[in-house]
C-alpha cells in the first residue's frame, strides 16, 4: 500500500477532516474510493473531497462529527496500489523511482534512487552513492534520459559537478 495523506485537523462539526496529501491532486481522489489504515485492518470509504488551502477536505462514511474526526488527527491512510489511477507514458509515482539503480550511459552504477525531493517546482532525485554519500539529479530530460522500471534502472546524464568523480 501507498502512503497518501495524513489526517492533520478537523474542518467543521459534521465530521469533515483536513489532510496533507501526497498526490497528483483530482485525478487521484476521481479514482480512489477508499483509502486503509498502515495495516489495512480498517478502510475508509471516501463520500466526498474537495481542496482547501492546499490541503484537502474529506467526508469519511462513519466519521460523523467532530469528535470522530478528531480521533483521527495524525493518522496517516494509504492507498491500494490497483487503485491508483494510471499515469501517462513518461510519468511515474514516487514509490515507483524509489530503489531504483542510477546507471551512466556507459553502464557505470552511480548509486541507488532513495527519494524524490520537490524543490521550487522541479523533481528532482535524491542519489544515494554506494559509500553513503548523496547527490541530487533534476528529474528532467536533459540529466534523467530514461527511466526503465522493469529494468530497476533510471539512465543518468550528469553534467561535470553534478555528482562527485568517485563513480
Amino acid at each position: 500500500m501507498i502512503n497518501v495523506l495524513k489526517i492533520v485537523n478537523t474542518h467543521g462539526t459534521r465530521g469533515e477532516v483536513k489532510a496533507l496529501h501526497y498526490t497528483d491532486g483530482e485525478e487521484f481522489f476521481r479514482a480512489v474510493t477508499a483509502l486503509y489504515t498502515g495495516d489495512g485492518k480498517r478502510a475508509f470509504e471516501i463520500e466526498d473531497w474537495r481542496f482547501h488551502k492546499g490541503a484537502v477536505l474529506l467526508k469519511l462514511k462513519g466519521v460523523d462529527g467532530m469528535n470522530a474526526a478528531e480521533a483521527l488527527r495524525g493518522l496517516e491512510l494509504y492507498a491500494k496500489e490497483e487503485d491508483l489511477p494510471a499515469l501517462p507514458e513518461g510519468r511515474y509515482y514516487y514509490f515507483q523511482l524509489v530503489g531504483l539503480k542510477a546507471v551512466l550511459e556507459n553502464g557505470d552504477a552511480v548509486g541507488e534512487v532513495t527519494d524524490v525531493v520537490e524543490s521550487a517546482g522541479r523533481e528532482l532525485l535524491e542519489i544515494t552513492r554506494p559509500g553513503g554519500g548523496k547527490c541530487l539529479i533534476p528529474k528532467c530530460d536533459a540529466f534523467v534520459s530514461k527511466v526503465d522500471i522493469s529494468a530497476g534502472t533510471v539512465l543518468i546524464t550528469p553534467i561535470e559537478g553534478l555528482i562527485d568523480d568517485e563513480i
